[in-house]
């Protein structure tokens, strides 16, 4: 009687530890995956190479769910505009990018940036690329990190928009 009871405690101590050990996990990742929710534009200066026109990115990023609507200007004439809603589970996306592009896109964390593998469909060729999202600088800016298989790469800076998300 005595052994079982020592037992019941020892099972509801190791349950308890990983019970709490689990609160732990599950904190920590909440942490360690970032909110890329809110209104950015881009800083054309700071982009790699720099770009002209007005890109502004509208997120919410309720995870798995990311919705990203791109508005692309040129004076006060819009150019361009696209609503892509995408999942960070690596179930792949069909969508039509501002330039009428047809995207095939799967979206993953890798640590605490979102990797975006990318099929685009332009003109009867398929264009391969990745784009890695990051938040730098105290999540006041978004670094996306575009890459493509010859070896092309640019990188483009939005800055996070006050009192709008």
């Amino acid at each position: 009687m005595r052994n079982s009871r020592k037992l019941i405690h020892r099972s509801m101590r190791i349950g308890l530890s990983m019970l709490l050990l689990g609160m732990v996990t599950v904190a920590a990742w909440s942490q360690a995956m970032p909110d890329f929710s809110g209104l950015w534009k881009q800083d054309n200066d700071r982009c790699q190479p720099k770009r002209s026109g007005d890109v502004t990115l509208h997120i919410e990023h309720h995870n798995p769910e990311l919705t990203v609507e791109t508005s692309i200007s040129h004076g006060s004439q819009i150019s361009g505009h696209a609503v892509q809603k995408y999942t960070t589970d690596g179930r792949a996306s069909v969508s039509t990018g501002a330039d009428g592009d047809e995207f095939h896109t799967s979206v993953v964390w890798t640590d605490s940036s979102l990797v975006f593998t990318i099929e685009e469909h332009e003109d009867g060729r398929i264009l391969h690329s990745q784009e890695t999202w990051s938040l730098i600088e105290n999540g006041a800016t978004l670094q996306r990190t575009r890459e493509r298989p010859n070896g092309e790469k640019q990188i483009l800076f939005y800055r996070r928009q006050t009192g709008a998300g």
